[in-house]
């Protein structure tokens, strides 16, 4: 291939990333100033969660973020830096932090989770009323996954061991917070940003408190990001043993976490662009490697449970329309909280007498009722999708607090220290810390997207779109905080990028402006 045709396809690929990464620039920078100016946070002994806001304290925000780049100059200009492995003493420090707050905090199971830690118990006891009609299972059938895994965990190591999940969440986060360090460093080749990226990673508190958290989502997550790392070795390598790893980590991913499946379309998506550009048209097999693939435990399970309960098949569950119409409603009386679960979903297939097809029809109907009211109430349409992502986006813990405190309750002799940390003071300053840190890390994204022309390459920008897809999703589905916690975990290695470019920006100032 001429040097000539290969910019050439170059540039024409780089122009179709260039359609979520422009709208991806757009969502970093809205949301840098949205953080700066406002903040969602979540009152004490609700019920259901209801997003409340508030005014932040810019110049409290700036000033502290200054702070953070003076102190991140400082450590990483000092001499003694060069003889520790910042990147080992980052995750030690992360897995003594989620081990402090686990045996602290000594959550249980509520609401779905606590459903399906139910759930399987009653399967260890050959009990599998889950899977009749109008039950749990036979409502959220895509749960199977994450109640297979609690029962083989209560098998093993007893019933309601919790806090052996919660182990498994630590290692899980530390597996997350490595395998980023392994991308940052294949994105960017710079020692300086794995560096910063380690350091970074040190303050991404709503990932921590998680790990308190007995549900799929950080097992989930640290497939998924095994499957990015992969990808992206495959991006750059050309080896399709990369891909193979890839679509089997993300089976495990979504056998636990079904949303991990937009992991699977930005993978199909930067595997068709490879090729293309690439001019090996036989590899777009692997685009039907990886659906399938990714798709198989999903199906084992879901066979092994038709067995063992005696079904004709396995129920298909609530059709998924009905999230996409719920996404459309608000979610509380004043309308504090758009998009979020307000059980229309369960509720609908119920009314409708579990059949799937009248179902389809009355969610069309409530879709059709939204989509006229937004077109005809534009005021309305915009408060409520700036509500929408403004709740899930720029709450910077997460729900990690209100979980925690959802989930300890009915915790018996719960400490003073946690009893500090999620009634009294003590959240206040986690808080204000989490808030803060949401902040400077999308300015620093966002310093990241002033470069994106110049450092621009397909890994980047297949990167990038797992962060967009997650943001888009989210905007057509159902809402949560916690649900894009991942995509924003994710954006460590971009803003690590963007600090050090802060950081040698002061670096030529101090030179007077000389190279």
């Amino acid at each position: 291939m001429s040097r000539g045709i290969k910019v050439k396809k170059q540039k024409v690929i780089r122009i179709l990333t260039f359609f979520y990464l422009i709208p991806f620039v757009v969502m970093v920078a809205f949301n840098t100033i949205n953080s700066l100016l406002r903040t969602t946070y979540f009152e004490l002994y609700q019920v259901m969660e209801t997003a409340k806001y508030k005014w932040d304290s810019p110049l409290v925000v700036l000033a502290a973020s200054v702070g953070i780049i003076v102190c991140f100059y400082l450590l990483m200009r000092a001499e003694w830096t060069k003889n520790i492995r910042i990147e080992r003493l980052a995750l030690v420090y992360s897995a003594v932090v989620c081990l402090l707050i686990v045996l602290l905090f000594r959550s249980i199971v509520t609401c779905d989770s606590g459903s399906i830690s139910d759930i399987a118990i009653e399967f260890m006891q050959g009990n599998y009323h889950a899977f009749e009609q109008g039950e749990y299972l036979y409502r959220y059938s895509f749960q199977i996954g994450f109640t297979a895994l609690l029962e083989w965990i209560y098998r093993i190591f007893g019933v309601e061991n919790f806090i052996v999940f919660q182990l498994i969440n630590i290692v899980c986060i530390v597996v997350i917070l490595k395998m980023l360090g392994k991308i940052t460093r294949e994105l960017f080749a710079d020692e300086c940003v794995g560096m910063v990226e380690a350091v970074l990673s040190m303050g991404m508190l709503p990932l921590f408190l998680f790990s308190t958290f007995v549900y799929g989502d950080i097992l989930g997550w640290s497939f998924g990001v095994c499957s990015i790392y992969y990808l992206i070795r495959y991006l750059k390598m050309d080896r399709w043993q990369n891909l193979l790893k890839a679509a089997l980590l993300l089976t495990l991913g979504t056998i636990v976490k079904s949303n991990i499946n937009i992991l699977v379309v930005a993978a199909v998506i930067a595997v068709i662009l490879h090729s293309f550009y690439k001019k090996r048209f036989k590899m777009l097999i692997w685009v039907i490697g990886i659906v399938l693939i990714s798709q198989t435990g999903t199906w084992i399970v879901n066979g092994v449970y038709t067995a063992r309960a005696g079904l004709s098949e396995f129920p298909k569950g609530i059709p998924k329309i009905a999230w996409i119409a719920m996404s459309m409603q608000e979610a509380d009386e004043g309308g504090y909280t758009c998009g979020w679960y307000n059980g229309y979903n369960w509720s609908v297939y119920g009314d409708n007498d579990f059949d799937r097809e009248l179902t389809n029809k009355a969610c069309m109907e409530s879709i059709k009722d939204s989509m006229n009211r937004f077109v005809h109430e534009q005021r309305y349409a915009l408060d409520f999708f700036y509500k929408k992502f403004t709740s899930q986006w720029n709450a910077p813990t997460f729900q990690a607090m209100i979980t925690n405190e959802w989930n300890s309750r009915h915790v018996e002799n719960l400490s003073s220290v946690a009893q500090f940390f999620l009634y009294g003071t003590g959240r206040k300053v986690l808080y204000e810390m989490m808030n803060i840190y949401h902040f400077f890390l999308f300015l620093c994204t966002l310093v990241y997207c002033f470069f994106l022309r110049k450092e621009w390459s397909l890994e980047k920008a297949y990167f990038v779109l797992n962060i967009f897809g997650g943001f888009l999703f989210h905007m057509i589905w159902e809402a949560q905080a916690r649900y894009v916690l991942g995509y924003f975990v994710l954006m460590l290695p971009l803003a690590a990028f963007g600090l050090n470019e802060i950081l040698k920006k002061i670096d030529w100032i101090k030179k007077g402006g000389r190279t």
